[in-house]
């Protein structure tokens, strides 16, 4: 006999409920990719800042000297190298724009890293007052961030703010 009469059946009730609702709430959706914090459903922000950043790079090869660019990079160079982000040719440096050229074994924190310090120890010289590259990819990222749905749309507005346009396609 219960101590609580009328009380069992309740308690049975409620924590069915409970156990329900929780088992309702599991997701199907797959766990998101180790490299995102989404800036919409389809594309995330490291990409948005690695794409600004590989863009820019390749800029400063056309606008400077590649050589002076490298040595800039600082110790974190290599990763750009052993990743063929940069590669060295017969007529000097050149930036790969193709991801899929990329050798992405390497971890893209360390590409990342290598990325930021080439651009924080390098200058983007054509659009009016020099600032370092670090600052030309924050004055993108902070009007851009979460702007479009596609890869697409990023690359054509990186594009044009790498062209020295206001990046709004």
């Amino acid at each position: 006999m219960s101590r609580h009469p009328g009380r069992g059946p309740a308690f049975s009730i409620i924590a069915l409920s409970i156990v329900l609702a929780l088992a309702g709430c599991s997701s199907a959706e797959p766990e998101p990719p180790p490299d995102t914090e989404y800036t919409s459903e389809l594309v995330s922000v490291f990409w948005v800042e690695r794409q600004v950043r590989v863009v820019a790079l390749d800029r400063m090869f056309t606008e400077g000297d590649p050589d002076e660019i490298v040595e800039n990079i600082g110790e974190e160079r290599e990763r750009l190298f052993e990743s063929r982000i940069v590669q060295e040719t017969d007529d000097g440096y050149v930036v790969e724009l193709d991801e899929d050229a990329w050798d992405t074994t390497i971890d893209f924190s360390r590409i990342d890293g290598a990325l930021n310090d080439a651009m924080y120890h390098n200058e983007v010289t054509w659009c009016g007052d020099d600032v370092t590259g670090e600052e030309f990819v924050d004055a993108y990222m902070d009007v851009f961030q979460g702007a479009f749905d596609t890869h697409d749309a990023y690359e054509a507005s990186v594009a044009d703010h790498v062209d020295c346009g206001d990046g709004r396609i």
